[in-house]
């Protein structure tokens, strides 16, 4: 989980959010210093747009698709670098309506920073990255959203990678790089299944539906398409769902003063064949009555399920809030903090009071933080209390692995060392028994002496290998063979070990002096990464470990967080022990600001469409006074209990 940097409750935070918001097509190229290399940092471009010349494209392989894409952009300020999307981390992602996949898509664009103005860059081709998604599949697809931007030069020697401004996540560029996969060898487009009400003024809706060579069927549903009936005439849009997902449907409205005998259908496909690109023209039509549907069955896309409710009647919903250290310092700043949780009407804080050497309590292992000022204060103590005065529940939150230099010389002989022997700036070695002990016994006494509702662990990964002696020796005795030999799946049983009896023993540590506390976890919300880490969170909660699991899903895209909690529900014995970790934060270059409050309710509207019983929101600093009342005034205009809470007080 990041640490961000946060200013408390000044407006500063979010003038510098609005401002960077208003320039959200607008990249300065700065880069992460990613791999070790040196930070890049010059240029600065706009995106003016981004365009798909198809809306039908031969599947040609499961590695890569004919794909005609555009890029058009302005250069403000020039630099000798382009930006790309060819390799690694540095890619578009392909979201797959049918399976609610993502795949990686690469492309060289190679946007050319070196001459100022505007210009197009155009690509034809586009191949699949397989180590970070499924590959190509036919049917429906859509280009959401970009993850990194690789920062290169013409020789083919990168430089940097740089987050993508918020411009390639907006709604309406995702409606136009929709596309639909299927075997253009030989195929044919027809209008199919027209419904209506067949009342003046009321919805019409058809597919336009592909039948490739292969003879299955798929729509397509970007084309220029109409309806026409007389002097009347509408255009046939796109049906979405409230996240962006095709339905496969074309709907209009129908006339307001008439309900015509027959509507004329037409549309004009762009396709990418194996020949070549072809224009099709299709035709058809709707004959009034033809697929006669009540207003309530033309209502296509369900709501979400109905919040449950406990015997009394009040909503069952967990709304959890991540707190930086920083926000609960003083007095002043947990009373604010308190009262912005009770006016967004989220019902659990998650104060995080131990990460590098800083820890934010009392304890006879650790000291109090230095960024604590007054003196005999105890800033957990005092959140608890304002917290419960205003009925919202406390969980300490732990970074359990991420500690510095200066906590390791507190317990020497913890360091990770790499392969090289090379101390590593941030972790600890969780294979080191007295390092677990620590860490249980430091947790456990919080639990012990302090009034909390649960436990959350965070950073509960091994963050890096570690090669010291003391791991190769074990290593050698546990799997006979040498550490550096090991695989991939000998890794993840190596870290599961330590991680697990961490978590074993806190939670039954945390049960035993404080009954009815409930233990969370923050997982990756890519599964196999947190594998590698030593991650089971389907293991912990299936043995009663861990009560919550909640992945950070911080992608800007919706349909991202989607497929990534399809996943954990289907692991997870109970979803009922699921809840969203959701982003209050982007990026832009190396800017950070508050999310728009729509993209926020979009998300929380889903994790309800999933069932899911709550979600938790990353972080407090984040949580600007428009999110705030976006959440009082609609999301949360009804209090709710935590869901692991069904009995009434």
């Amino acid at each position: 989980m990041a640490m961000l940097r946060a200013t408390g409750w000044t407006g500063l935070l979010l003038g510098a959010a609005a401002m960077l918001w208003g320039q959200g097509s607008v990249l300065e190229v700065v880069g992460l210093g990613s791999e070790g290399k040196a930070k890049y940092r010059g240029g600065k471009v706009e995106f003016l747009e981004v365009s798909l010349a198809d809306q039908l494209v031969h599947f040609a392989s499961p590695d890569e698709a004919p794909l005609r894409l555009s890029i058009r952009y302005n250069v403000l300020e020039t630099a000798p670098v382009l930006l790309n999307s060819r390799f690694g981390t540095e890619y578009w992602n392909l979201y797959h309506c049918a399976n609610e996949t993502i795949s990686a898509l690469y492309t060289r664009e190679d946007i050319d920073l070196a001459r100022p103005g505007e210009a197009t860059v155009r690509v034809d081709r586009a191949t699949i990255g397989k180590q970070y998604g499924p590959a190509l599949a036919k049917g429906l697809v859509g280009i959401r959203g970009h993850y990194y931007f690789l920062v290169d030069q013409k020789d083919g020697n990168w430089l940097d990678v740089v987050n993508p401004p918020p411009f390639f996540d907006r709604e309406e560029l995702a409606r136009k790089l929709t596309f639909t996969l299927a075997n253009l060898t030989q195929f044919r487009l027809a209008f199919a299944g027209a419904e209506s009400t067949w009342e003046a003024g009321g919805p019409l809706r058809v597919r336009l539906l592909v039948t490739d060579a292969d003879g299955d069927e798929y729509p397509v549903v970007n084309a220029a398409a109409r309806a026409e009936a007389g002097d009347w005439r509408a255009a046939l849009e796109m049906q979405t769902d409230a996240v962006g997902v095709p339905s496969g449907w074309l709907t209009c409205a129908l006339p307001g003063d008439r309900v015509p005998e027959e509507v004329r259908l037409a549309a004009t496909v762009s396709a990418m064949t194996p020949e070549g690109p072809k224009t099709v023209e299709v035709t058809g039509t709707a004959r009034r009555g033809e697929g006669h549907k009540s207003a309530e069955e033309m209502r296509a896309l369900p709501g979400a399920p109905p919040i449950p409710r406990n015997a009394r009647g009040v909503l069952r919903e967990t709304r959890a809030l991540w707190v930086n250290p920083r926000s609960f310092l003083t007095r002043e700043a947990a009373e604010a903090l308190v009262e912005r949780a009770a006016r967004a009407r989220l019902n659990a804080i998650i104060p995080d009071i131990f990460v590098r050497d800083s820890f934010v309590g009392k304890s006879d292992l650790m000291p109090m933080a230095s960024s604590v000022e007054e003196e005999g204060f105890d800033p957990l103590g005092y959140l608890i209390e304002r917290a419960h005065a205003a009925g919202i529940e406390v969980h300490p939150w732990f970074c359990v692995t991420y500690r510095d230099a200066t906590f390791r010389k507190r317990l020497p002989g913890v360091d990770i060392l790499d392969e090289q022997g090379r101390v590593r700036e941030l972790g600890a070695d969780v294979h080191r028994p007295e390092y677990r002990d620590f860490m249980v016994r430091l947790m456990v006494g919080v639990a012990r002496d302090y009034p909390v509702d649960g436990i959350h662990l965070d950073y509960i990964r091994s963050m890096a290998d570690c090669y010291c002696e003391k791991c190769r020796a074990e290593f050698q005795q546990q799997f006979g063979k040498p550490l550096t030999e090991a695989t991939q799946e000998e890794w993840t049983a190596w870290q599961r070990g330590a991680i697990g009896e961490i978590v074993q023993r806190t939670a039954e540590g945390v049960r035993k002096v404080r009954p009815g506390a409930w233990m969370s976890a923050a997982v990756f919300a890519n599964m196999p990464g947190g594998a590698r880490q030593g991650q089971d969170p389907a293991r912990w909660a299936g043995e009663g470990w861990i009560d919550v699991v909640i992945p950070m899903d911080y992608a800007m895209q919706t349909l991202a967080v989607r497929s990534n909690e399809r996943l954990f529900l289907n692991a997870l014995e109970d979803d009922d022990k699921l809840v969203t970790g959701l982003s209050l934060y982007m990026r832009s270059g190396e800017g950070v600001l508050s999310r728009e409050p729509a993209l926020v309710r979009q998300q929380i509207d889903l994790v309800r469409s999933l069932g899911i019983h709550g979600y938790c929101l990353f972080e407090a600093a984040y949580l600007s006074d428009e999110i705030v009342e976006m959440l009082s005034s609609d999301l949360n205009r009804e209090p709710a209990v935590p869901y692991y809470r069904p009995t009434p007080d």
